[in-house]
């Protein structure tokens, strides 16, 4: 009786083990490859619950299931897997400073685990030289979003020429910009009479005053 009951658990586990791992590959294609493991063996039957949410936080993915249990009864329950994810990314080569602009020279594509990241990783060179790092990284880093900023248009210090529009009289004056921003982005300037305005980047010397 041993035997039988011994050899019906393992036909459990062998088939739960398949409908898990078919189940990752489908809710984890995304990710060039992964490792995961089981840690708890689960004696009743499972199937994939497609009416809930598969959720992954850090190195633990939450499979939602319904168990049959042995009277079969079917019960709704989560399966909880600690896995390891892997992907081609950008990593860095060399010691890059903060504030410095990127070049791809700095960087290269390599597999890497990434399970517990902080943000998403980069995954290719995109607009890499249109970026600056807002932290010092070390060589053999993977650089993530949070990482990295794009490039000011206007920085501290420009020259910069700024338009007061108001109804059809427009003015323009000479400022100095007090912070740095993009396109788009609010400032504080400074005109030569030492005032103070906010003003929106239009380009890479001009801004617009709102107030």
């Amino acid at each position: 009786m041993n035997l039988i009951l011994q050899i019906l658990l393992s036909v459990f586990l062998l088939s739960n083990n398949n409908v898990i791992d078919n189940y990752l590959k489908d809710h984890l294609k995304d990710f060039k490859r992964y490792e995961y493991e089981i840690p708890k063996n689960y004696t009743e039957k499972i199937f994939p619950d497609e009416n809930r949410e598969f959720k992954l936080e850090k190195n633990y993915a939450y499979m939602p299931v319904n168990f049959i249990l042995n009277n079969g009864e079917k019960k709704q329950g989560i399966v909880t897997l600690k896995v390891k994810l892997y992907d081609d990314v950008l990593v860095s080569i060399r010691d890059i400073k903060k504030n410095e602009e990127l070049s791809i020279s700095d960087f290269q594509i390599e597999e890497k685990e990434i399970t517990s990241l902080r943000s998403e990783p980069i995954l290719d060179f995109g607009n890499i030289d249109k970026y600056r790092m807002r932290i010092s990284v070390s060589s053999n880093t993977v650089i993530e979003t949070n990482m990295i900023e794009q490039i000011p248009d206007i920085k501290i210090g420009d020259n910069l020429n700024a338009v007061f529009n108001k109804g059809v009289v427009s003015i323009s004056f000479s400022a100095v910009a007090r912070a740095e921003g993009i396109i788009g982005d609010i400032i504080k300037i400074r005109t030569d009479d030492k005032k103070i305005f906010k003003a929106e980047i239009i380009n890479f010397n001009t801004v617009k005053i709102v107030e």
